[in-house]
């Protein structure tokens, strides 16, 4: 058991080192099991006929598929399909998550030390990059108050984490493939998904204990890796402030 992780451990270290995060730069080809570099990736996605136009814009931005760093994330991204707030898809067809190569390394850390505690669990991704035309058409449909509008969605004028990538939607798939309790769905507009209030909630009975146990290990996982949480969604972490981000990333648009 010590040797298994002392190698699960290793493979890791060799990751941070070798992997060059830099958008200008080549991927250096490291001998891992799943992991590939960015070229092998736009090969890859060539043999696709039918990839997505929005696809093909994040290839060519450097974002990396998760699924290429690792095939255990799981990805459902609520956008792409009609399971979602304004209950259509937004995405054109885009089903596996791209991210910054730095951003991506920080994925995998925290399913890395999830399944270091529980090895049945996995992360699943809701939401990553979400491209800045789709923020403006999410804020212009979204017909509710200014002031319950803002704790959930980034004004497009001001830009969201999300249009660079810097952000995700996460929760916790476990035994059968079923999501874990978080007391809420994903994007559930209510207080009841905020963070910041989960004492009263435990106090007054609409949040379980369960549900909470679970909140705080995604929470404990994310954060360990890197990302910070926020107060009012269980699910949305940040990878960095919105000004490196801006140092860092392309904007996405």
């Amino acid at each position: 058991m010590l040797k298994k992780t002392l190698y699960q451990l290793l493979n890791i270290l060799i990751l941070l080192i070798f992997t060059d995060c830099s958008p200008s730069s080549e991927r250096i080809n490291i001998p891992i099991k799943k992991q590939a570099t960015n070229l092998q990736i736009k090969k890859e996605n060539h043999k696709i006929i039918d990839t997505s136009a929005l696809e093909h814009l994040l290839i060519q931005k450097n974002l990396i598929n998760i699924n290429s760093l690792d095939s255990n994330i799981r990805v459902v991204l609520h956008y792409s399909t009609a399971n979602n707030f304004l209950n259509k898809p937004l995405y054109n067809g885009l089903t596996n998550c791209y991210l910054p190569c730095e951003v991506a390394l920080k994925l995998c850390n925290a399913q890395y030390y999830l399944k270091s505690q529980f090895s049945n669990y996995n992360i699943i991704v809701f939401d990553a990059v979400r491209p800045l035309k789709i923020q403006q058409q999410m804020w212009k449909e979204l017909d509710i108050p200014l002031k319950q509008k803002i704790k959930y969605l980034a004004n497009p004028n001001e830009l969201s984490l999300h249009n660079y990538g810097a952000a995700v939607d996460v929760g916790i798939i476990g035994n059968n493939d079923l999501l874990l309790d978080m007391g809420t769905p994903f994007d559930f507009f209510g207080e009841l998904s905020e963070p910041k209030k989960e004492l009263i909630h435990i106090e007054n009975g609409s949040l379980s204990e369960e549900a909470l146990g679970n909140r705080l290990l995604l929470r404990n996982v994310m954060i360990k890796a890197g990302f910070r949480m926020i107060t009012s969604e269980w699910w949305h972490f940040n990878s960095d402030t919105k000004a490196s981000a801006a140092t860092k990333y392309q904007l996405i648009e």
